[in-house]
Order: C-alpha cells, then structure tokens, then sequence
C-alpha cells in the first residue's frame, strides 16, 4: 500500500494552519498503526545531478546527502545513506527507494503549488511493535520549478532552497506527518508548507526520536521514574512546570495514565499539599498527545488513581483532526498528603511537557462568636430605638432579629432599627448570627417604651373688675386716682405761701 504526501509554497496569508493548539509532530499511521522503517539502513538511490553548483557550495546530491545526516544525528534505530546512479526520472513501486526530478509525479500533475512529494509503500505484515514496516519511499522534487541551495529565510517564492524541502520530505519518509495539519500552532519543518525554517526544530526531532530512538547512549529524564519524580512549587496557588519525556518509558507495574491506553513514556511530579482544597491539572502546552493521571502511594505498584484524562476533547464531540490532544484532571486534595503526578503519551508518545497546576483551597470555616451584645434601652414613647450586635465568623454570617420567639421580617442585618416605639414594642429583642459553622444567639435586650408625660393645663384669664360707684364695699379705683391728685395739690400751695 502507498500514500503520498505533498509540500506546498507557503504563501504570504497563510503562514499556518488556523486552529487551536493540539498535539504537535504528527505521525502517519494506516488503519490505526504506525508507518515505518524497520531498524538498520535505509538506502536511497540519488538521481538528482552533481553537474551544478548551487549557491552554498553543494551539488543536488551532496544537499541531499547533507539533509539525510541531518536526520542521522538525532536518531538510532535508523540511519539514512545514499547511493548516487544516473541523473534521471525514478520507477514506481519497484522496491528502490528513489529521488529525483521530475515534471510530474509518475504521470500525475504536481499542481500549482506543490514542491515536492513523497511516495511511499508499506508492507501489510505487523511488526512486533505493532507497526506496519516501510518498504519503499520515492521523494520527487518538482522540475518545474527553479531550485538552489542555501541557509537563512527564503530569498524568493521563484528560489527554493532544495535542502530544506529535502528535510521535509526524508521526515515523510520516516513516518511524520504534517503537523499543521492537525492543529500544531508551533515552529517545525516538517509543516506542509515552505517557510524561514531551514533545519530540525525540536518538534521534528521529538517526532523522529518517538519513531527511532535517540542517537547516542540513551538517557531517560530525571523523572522517568515513580521514586525521582520531581517536586512541584507552587506561587501563590499555581505553578507551570516543564520538562521532556524523550526517551522515556514505563517502570515495571506502573499504572495506565488513561483508560484502555498502556502509554508508554511516562514523566513524574510530585506535590504536598499544605491545604485541604482540589487540582487541576492541564498539559496545555505540551507537544504531543498525552495521557493524565493523579495518584497517592508510596511506590509505583501500589498506587491509587484520583484522576485520569487522555483527551480534554474526546473524539466522540470533536472528530475533527485539530482537536485538542492534551489532557485535564481535577481531583481533590486533603493538607498534608503527597500526590504524584504521570504524565504520559499516547501509543508511548513522547515531546516536550508542560504540566499546569491550580490549586483552589477548601475556604477555612469559622462559625460564628458575638463579640459585642444588644443592650437594653429605655424610652419614650415616639423615640428611635436601634438594637445592635458585633459578631465574627468565616464565612461572613448572617442575621435573623426576633422580638421574644417571633422572627422580625425586616430584622435581618447586624443592626435592628424601630423608628417610633411604642408600648405594643417593649420586649425582650435578640439576635440569632448563622454561618456554614454554626449559629450563635445573643443575650436578650429589653425595650421598655414609657408613656409620653401629660402636659399642665391651660390657665384660664381673670376678667377686669367693673367700674362704678354705689353703696359699701371697696373704694373704685378713679376715686383713688382723685384723692391723691387733690392731696398733691394742696401739697404745693402751702410751699407758695
């Protein structure tokens, strides 16, 4: 069986795919099941001409070469090298892994904006890791367009540097896919379009290494195992950690980190928590499909899972390739126990990790103590009485006024107001003050309303007496008058004489 993959131009209003962040180098699978070489050699026939030289010093097939070892110094299992026969045009399916130029490929029209393909076949016999073996990868550049060699961003959509597209289409060949194309959102050549990338970034090398191992003494990460995972400090209530599964695999009696998923290259963290509360954790940010999972224990075999996720989004509401493929947990958490963290990936994925923590603590419940009490008042009758009390409690309480064992409807803040009281208002007043932690009662404060005082009465006016005189009684008061003015006169004649 075959399949073909293209590299297009990038054009200028589509330097990437739109969509959300996803999982990141992407790999082919047919029917379910990894693509790739089995381990040793893969050889290549290099039609390509060694006649010209392009602008960085190499020929056609020294670039090539140059971009095969590209891929040699990050990876083991596999090796790619190149044989050089005769400039010209490659057979289909006929077990030689050819590269050349060509018009067309095999017949069949470039298009207008594909560079280069890659044509591969499959054997349909099951590799012991479950993979389908790769038998044969032919990678056609397209003559059609005008093609040099060279480092840095691209000088022209009419000059494509051959070396990088080479990059890109050995990646096919491996087993990677166009991550783009599946919602990645970050730099890698292995995109499905020309662009500034001119080598390996870590996404592809992350893929390759998935496929083929890493070249060199194989080095797990520090927290590859259950016993060195790595502890989590957080600031304030949330921490972003990083690290990298590559080369990463499962201890012995390790738990899957997802339901129905025995992942493979699994990475741990550790955290205590100082609070009763819950977590959530996300690997948003992580470059490849990964599998979640909490747990408590003291070692690996006797683990207890809280939580576990493969997908934030599952397929079943999303069917889309761009949905998200990191994973989501929450779980709950009690002060003072530890809890580990496994991040894992998918059919053993593995890439780059970033692990986000959020810690939301259970609110400290407090009920609620009256700390100062109502007390009793005395007044008259039409006065303003307020009733009040000075409690304290977590979560903040509320109040509820009675007056004897009759709930006041409106008496329900930490003050009690009665704008004119009167004698049907006397009685004893308290206060009930609830929260989640309980409710407390008050001391009773007894209203007394006294009578308004009586005012005095109104004094009556006494009549003016009448005139007049007449028999007895006293003299009138114009007689009065007259007397003392006769005895004033006489008093003044004498002094004359």
């Amino acid at each position: 069986m075959s399949n073909k993959l293209r590299l297009a131009l990038l054009a200028a209003a589509a330097a990437f795919a739109a969509g959300g962040a996803a999982l990141a180098y992407d790999i082919i699978r047919d029917n379910g099941r990894i693509v790739k070489w089995p381990a040793g050699t893969v050889t290549y026939q290099l039609k390509l001409g060694s006649t010209r030289t392009l602008q960085d010093g190499t020929n056609f097939n020294s670039s090539f070469t140059a971009a095969m070892n590209s891929w040699n110094a990050v990876i083991a299992r596999v090796q790619l090298a190149g044989t050089v026969a005769a400039e010209g045009v490659g057979g289909r399916n006929n077990g030689i892994s050819e590269v050349f130029f060509a018009p067309n490929i095999y017949g069949e029209s470039f298009g207008e904006s594909t560079v280069a393909i890659t044509s591969s076949f499959r054997s349909g016999e099951v590799q012991a890791d479950g993979s389908y073996p790769r038998t044969q990868s032919d990678i056609i550049f397209n003559s059609n367009r005008s093609w040099d060699s060279y480092r840095g961003p691209r000088l022209s959509q009419s000059s494509l540097d051959f070396r990088r597209v080479a990059i890109h289409e050995l990646g096919h060949s491996l087993g990677l896919d166009h991550p783009d194309e599946a919602g990645q959102s970050v730099s890698a050549i292995m995109n499905s379009r020309v662009s500034d990338v001119d080598a390996l970034r870590p996404d592809d090398i992350d893929g390759a290494q998935f496929l083929y191992g890493s070249a060199g003494t194989i080095v797990r990460p520090p927290n590859n195992d259950f016993a060195g995972a790595t502890a989590i400090t957080l600031l304030g209530n949330a921490a972003t950690v990083t690290g990298s599964s590559v080369n990463a695999n499962k201890e012995a009696g390790e738990p899957n980190h997802a339901p129905s998923e025995p992942g493979g290259a699994s990475i741990w963290w550790r955290w205590t928590a100082n609070a009763s509360g819950s977590i959530s954790a996300t690997t948003a940010g992580s470059n490849f499909d990964t599998l979640l999972a909490s747990y408590t224990g003291s070692s690996v075999s006797t683990l207890t899972q809280l939580a576990a996720n493969d997908d934030v989004v599952a397929p079943a509401d999303d069917p889309s390739p761009t949905r998200p493929r990191t994973s989501r947990i929450s779980f709950n958490v009690t002060s003072g126990t530890t809890y580990y963290l496994a991040v894992d990936g998918w059919e053993g994925e593995w890439g780059s990790v970033q692990l986000n923590v959020t810690f939301s603590p259970t609110p400290v419940v407090v009920a609620p103590v009256i700390t100062a009490q109502p007390q009793s008042q005395t007044v008259t009758a039409g006065s303003t009485v307020t009733f009040s009390v000075t409690a304290a409690g977590s979560p903040t309480p509320t109040y509820q006024w009675f007056r004897g064992t009759t709930s006041i409807t409106n008496g329900t803040a930490a003050s009690y107001t009665i704008i004119s009281a009167q004698a049907a208002d006397a009685g004893d007043y308290t206060v009930r003050v609830t929260n989640s932690g309980g409710s407390v009662t008050s001391d009773a404060a007894t209203l007394t309303v006294n009578a308004a005082p009586t005012p005095p009465p109104t004094p009556t006016p006494t009549p003016a007496p009448s005139g007049g005189g007449g028999g007895g009684g006293a003299p009138s008061l114009w007689a009065l008058a007259a007397l003392v003015a006769a005895s004033a006169l006489r008093a003044w004649q004498r002094q004359r004489g």
